[in-house]
Formats: structure tokens, sequence, C-alpha cells
């Protein structure tokens, strides 16, 4: 074996054996549980994706909003989602349950008449951040790709925490390349609607601080 492929073998098992570690401290599951911290309003900020073909899903949103609901029983949340789209600046919302099973949620998706299935992942993240693996399943169960989102409470985030982020995709093996989301939140619908029924003026969007 020649000495210089020796060295490079050498460190590089080196190099795996360091990171192990770091991932394992990097990357925590999150119990999901009454006391969970996932619940309420949450801004995106930053994405990474594992597969090229979701790359132009991710890219036809500018801004995206969700909002998760505890159910008693510990077993289901409600989500409330807002999406603001690039191409016509549209926005598109709705209200879907989820399924908690063990650290994994469970949702579907209806969206103009496209459904789509989710397999969620949390993970342990800073202060008022949500770290979430999304899994797109096909109809047949396979997975279709992996999106990793960090969401926030106002959208806006550390540059050390974004550096975090960055090494847990990395522990997580997904691409080195991020969207972030604007701060163009679209208006609540539901508020939108219940103004409505009041007869009230519905609401305007007030911008992240």
């Amino acid at each position: 074996m020649a000495p210089q492929f020796l060295i490079s073998l050498l460190a590089l098992i080196f190099l795996r054996a360091t990171a192990e570690p770091e991932c394992k401290n990097l990357v925590k599951p999150l119990v999901l549980d009454s006391h969970s911290p996932i619940y309420g309003k949450w801004v995106l900020h930053v994405a990474s994706w594992d597969k090229e073909e979701l790359k132009e899903d991710l890219f036809s949103v500018k801004t995206s909003l969700v909002e998760l609901s505890a159910h008693p029983d510990n077993e289901h949340m409600t989500v409330y989602w807002a999406d603001r789209m690039r191409k016509d600046d549209t926005c598109l919302q709705g209200l879907t349950n989820a399924t908690i099973s063990g650290m994994t949620t469970h949702t579907t998706f209806n969206i103009n008449g496209h459904t789509s299935y989710h397999e969620g992942k949390y993970y342990e993240t800073c202060t008022d951040c949500l770290l979430s693996e999304d899994t797109t399943l096909l109809p047949d169960g396979n997975s279709k790709g992996r999106y990793l989102f960090l969401f926030t409470r106002t959208g806006k985030l550390e540059p050390s925490e974004l550096e975090t982020f960055k090494k847990q995709a990395e522990c997580l093996k997904f691409f080195p390349e991020y969207f972030f989301g604007t701060d163009e939140l679209c208006p609540d619908q539901r508020e939108a609607e219940t103004s409505a029924a009041q007869g009230k003026p519905a609401p305007t969007q007030a911008p992240s601080e």
C-alpha cells in the first residue's frame, strides 16, 4: 500500500471518528408530548433538501408559516399552514391534522386537489426555533426525498444559530445548499373569515420584526 494512500485513509478514518460524536451531540431527537416546544406559530427561515428534484418545489414558495396546536390525547395535532407563492404572489393556506407516534408525525396535505403525504421528525435546536425533518412520501409509501426546515418565532436567526443548522444538515446528509424565506407572510385566512362573520374589517398582516 502506497504511503500517501495510507496517510489519506488514516486521516479519513480520524475525521469520521471525530465527526460522529459531534453529530451525536448536534442531532438529538425531540420527544413529542404535551410539554413539547413545537406548538405555536412558526416562520420558515432556512431549509435544505437531499434530492435535487425537490429544490424546484421549495423555491416555488417565497415564505411559509405554520401553526401547530396540540390535542389533549397527545396522539394528534392540528396544523395550520400558509405559503406565499413566488410565481404570482398568491397565498395558499389550510388546516390539516397530524398523528403522532413516538417521535414521528404523519400528515396528509391536500393542496389544490393534489394530495401529499409527509413523515416528520423533530430535533433539539435553538431557543424559539423549530427544527423539522420532513420526508415526502409517494402513494406507495416510498420516499420522494427529505427536507430539513428551520422555523423561528419571528423568522429571524442569529448567525451562530445558522451555522449550527448547517452542521446539523451535514450530519443528516442534506445538500450544502439553502433556501431562505422572506418576511412577506400571508394574512391569516381564519382571522379574515372570523372578521367577515362578525361584520368587521379583515385584519392586515403585520410584517415580522
